[in-house]
């Protein structure tokens, strides 16, 4: 009953949160969405109107009519913008940058452009977190690590970025832009907090130069049988303050397209800042309450899955009901590693590329959701590795003959508790490794390693380690002869499949 309570008065709310939304309407606009079947952007003789077609001004959404036309009240000065439909594609620029939006004319008119493509039930999206480059050097970094090595390769069907494009140098948007249309597929991006403009007058302002570059920083796309929301939950609170959160205007505008959209189709939810706590001292980087209202918003809905970016490590994570989620299922958020690493920090590799690996020991890369229906698949990528490059394994080189608890620990990339993670040494049999949320030893290692050198880095260094929550952990065996013996582990995620890595110990007879 409590429950029922709790979703009745959000439920409430939120209705009154739309009514709000409602009563701050002010202009007219209205348009067509058509078949451009010639490209030129232009509703021509032969090109008919699409109906039932979303358009939104971020908060309300119009449907369009038999002839493709619509009409709405729209906020005062909104970019209004199409939710591209399921075998239909809103045109890109030279830069890949879809152009979904308008900003309507001075009449109110704002037509929309949509040309047919046929879209599969299974696709695969290139999930980039905080490129954040601040530099055109660390944007040369960003082109040799990630875009040269998938471009030309038809692996993607579109990629997003999870914010923080830019580390607060918005001159750096074109030639990232440029850097990323040579991958040849659109681009959608989410703003973060180093995409505000600090000396904005408030939040709402605060996200013009990320708009001017792509468009509006909350909108919605169908792809195949899955609904992408790019939110922007980042709420700016003067200068460089901030803190996780959702506007009543975009909570409406998240209803109102889930009206729109069939209950069983895929949502998957695209912001910034994660929703959980991204510390074990559990500090508060998000407002709660605003969690708790996206959660009552999509809780009735059989399949969800969260995306965000911006800590700088990587994490998969389980809301349940001790979170205040009550849907059938856990609601996972998979929070991506940044493409930049640890800031484009640390020492530099032989490419002279800096290391940038991150306080969990995971490396600079980027993530791949493939989705199959409704049914989603998350992988991630090590740049500057091969594809099989998943587990970084942490083995003493030499250890004492017939000394017990000595560990060696697993780095499971993009593992969780759903994976299963084993190890041997030797011939002997496979046994668990037991799941552990400590440092990575290889990277305090590596951090240590700096403290040690005479002259410090010219890059940033590699930060402070933090607990890693895909770490596993075993002892070596304490009856082990003197000698070289292999020790091998494998992870074996839910889906089966197996991921491996070999290392090696010396055992020594010490009198």
């Amino acid at each position: 009953m409590a429950r029922r309570m709790d979703v009745f008065r959000l439920s409430n709310r939120l209705a009154l949160l739309l009514g709000l939304a409602t009563a701050l309407r002010a202009a007219g606009v209205h348009g067509i969405v058509f078949d451009d079947r010639n490209g030129n952007g232009v509703p021509d003789p032969g090109e008919p109107g699409l109906a039932q077609v979303a358009v939104s001004d971020g908060v309300q959404i119009a449907l369009t009519d038999a002839a493709g036309r619509y009409h709405f009240d729209a906020a005062d000065g909104a970019l209004v913008f199409v939710i591209k439909p399921r075998d239909w594609q809103a045109p890109v620029d030279a830069r890949q940058v879809p152009q979904f939006f308008r900003r309507p004319s001075e009449d109110g008119v704002a037509d929309f452009p949509l040309q047919a493509r046929a879209e599969e039930d299974r696709f695969q999206v290139l999930l980039l977190a905080d490129p954040q480059p601040a530099s055109l050097k660390e944007v040369g970094y960003f082109d040799q690590t990630i875009v040269r090595p998938l471009a030309g390769r038809p692996d993607f069907d579109f990629s997003v970025s999870l914010g923080d494009v830019v580390y607060d140098r918005h001159e750096l948007y074109p030639p990232l832009v440029e850097s990323m249309a040579r991958l040849g597929i659109p681009a959608y991006r989410v703003n973060g907090n180093h995409d505000l403009d600090l000396g904005a007058r408030d939040d709402r302002a605060s996200t013009a130069s990320f708009e001017q570059a792509f468009g509006p920083s909350t909108y919605a796309f169908h792809h195949g049988r899955a609904l992408f929301i790019a939110l922007n939950d980042v709420r700016f609170l003067g200068g460089p303050r901030y803190v996780g959160g959702v506007r009543p205007d975009q909570l409406a505008f998240i209803a109102n397209v889930l009206k729109v959209t069939p209950r069983d189709d895929l949502v998957v939810l695209m912001f910034h800042i994660p929703w959980f706590y991204p510390n074990p001292a559990n500090n508060e980087t998000f407002r709660p309450a605003d969690r708790a209202r996206l959660f009552a918003l999509l809780q009735d809905r059989p399949n969800v899955l969260w995306l965000s970016g911006h800590t700088h490590y990587q994490r998969h994570f389980f809301y349940g009901a001790a979170d205040g989620w009550h849907g059938a299922a856990p609601l996972h958020e998979y929070n991506v590693a940044a493409a930049c690493g640890s800031y484009w920090g640390g020492p530099p590799d032989a490419s002279g590329i800096p290391v940038a690996t991150m306080n969990d020991g995971t490396p600079p890369g980027y993530g791949v959701l493939k989705v199959d229906g409704v049914s989603v698949r998350t992988d991630y990528r090590a740049a500057r590795f091969p594809a099989d490059y998943q587990i970084s394994l942490h083995v003493p080189r030499a250890a004492k003959a017939r000394t017990g608890f000595v560990s060696y620990y697993a780095n499971v990339f993009n593992g969780h508790e759903g994976w299963t993670v084993e190890s041997r040494v030797g011939d002997r049999q496979w046994n668990a490794m037991r799941r552990v949320i400590e440092w990575d030893p290889g990277y305090a290692e590596q951090y240590l390693a700096q403290d040690a050198m005479e002259q410090p880095l010219p890059t940033p260094r590699l930060p402070d380690p933090t607990v890693c929550y895909h770490l596993w952990r075993t002892y070596l065996p304490a009856d082990l002869a003197p000698g070289t013996y292999p020790v091998e582990v494998r992870a074996t995620d839910p889906a089966g499949t197996v991921y491996t890595a070999k290392g090696a110990v010396r055992i020594v007879a010490v009198p």
